[in-house]
């Protein structure tokens, strides 16, 4: 029940769910604010508008493999990240949209154009980007005969093989719920590049992608990969099932995360390590590895130790299925399974 003193009236205000509830009356302080308290007090009437997904709808923004959503209602931004919801509160910033949590320095959405940089209670989450979106910088390439664009935000540049590189202006031109295009130029001798989600495996390299590409200019169109396939490791929590194709059996859960300014952290079933990740356009390394010293079952010891030896000796990791990864080593492989976000 909200109490109006000044004009002694009182309003009962239903809401079904907490959460709006909370929305609600964080929107209704933001008009009283607004517009001045005597003013609204004069009448002895106050409207309140119910916010609901119907009125105010998500938009679902992907941080690599975790899905965040968030939506917007004057200064205010709701964030749910792991199902977790949060008002941030609008601040003040030199560029973009910048929300943070009351009382909590932690917790923040800073939005440019289509993306998002996020910080949640203190840990970075990979850029946050609609489905589809091509992301600069970009880079995408194809095999037989050998081509590469690369983007990075307004102009495009190719690079073939006995060509000299050719740079153009580049924008958006067409927006999708699985891609996005990118034209270049005018005319017959335009350059359209067309970027879908879907996991790519490079011919000559075997380094999966997130994006397919086709590649089109005066006629031709070639076929290739294209995005950062760092965006295929971060963003989810790794189980581990097996290694060299015997299933572990670890009295807690054995996962690995790839964490975002290339850092590697996770638990072997016994201890927890982490370490550092290099991933080039042909391989993927760990160095730096460390890990606490809890005693354990000998067997989860022994499973501890072998893990680890293949995780010291990786050399570049394949998908076989969209949530399923396999990392191949000088000594073997480690397979896991994408948590569900």
């Amino acid at each position: 029940m909200l109490d109006s003193r000044a004009g002694s009236v009182k309003t009962r205000i239903p809401f079904t769910q907490v959460l709006t509830a909370k929305i609600s009356t964080l929107a209704l302080i933001g008009v009283l604010a607004a517009s001045g308290v005597a003013g609204a007090t004069e009448t002895g009437r106050i409207k309140v508008t119910e916010i609901n997904t119907a009125t105010h709808p998500f938009t679902t923004l992907h941080c690599a493999r975790q899905p965040l959503q968030v939506r917007f209602f004057g200064n205010l931004a709701e964030v749910i990240v792991n199902n977790e919801s949060r008002l941030l509160v609008q601040a003040l910033s030199a560029s973009g949209a910048r929300y943070v949590a009351p009382n909590d320095d932690t917790t923040e959405l800073w939005g440019k154009g289509p993306f998002a940089t996020v910080t949640w209670s203190g840990q970075t989450l990979p850029l946050c980007a609609p489905a589809g979106a091509i992301i600069p910088p970009f880079r995408a390439s194809g095999n037989e005969p050998f081509w590469a664009i690369t983007y990075n935000g307004w102009q495009a540049t190719l690079a073939r093989p006995g060509h000299p590189d050719q740079t153009r202006d580049a924008q958006v031109s067409e927006t999708t719920e699985r891609g996005q295009t990118l034209q270049a130029g005018q005319g017959p001798d335009a350059w359209e590049i067309r970027a879908s989600d879907a996991i790519c495996t490079d011919s000559m390299t075997g380094m999966p992608h997130p994006q397919t590409v086709a590649f089109s200019q005066g006629g031709q169109t070639y076929t290739g990969c294209g995005g950062d396939p760092e965006r295929l490791l971060q963003g989810t929590t790794w189980r581990i099932t097996h290694i060299n194709d015997a299933p572990i059996n670890t009295a807690s859960s054995a996962e690995i995360i790839f964490l975002p300014n290339s850092q590697l952290a996770g638990n072997s079933g016994c201890n927890r390590f982490f370490g550092s990740y290099t991933l080039t356009g042909e391989s993927l390394t760990v160095k730096g590895m460390g890990s606490t010293r809890m005693a354990c079952a000998p067997s989860d010891m022994a499973t501890e130790d072998v893990l680890l030896q293949h995780l010291s000796k990786l050399e570049r990791f394949s998908l076989d299925a969209p949530d399923t990864l396999t990392l191949h080593t000088a000594v073997g492989t480690v397979r896991a399974q994408a948590t569900p976000q």
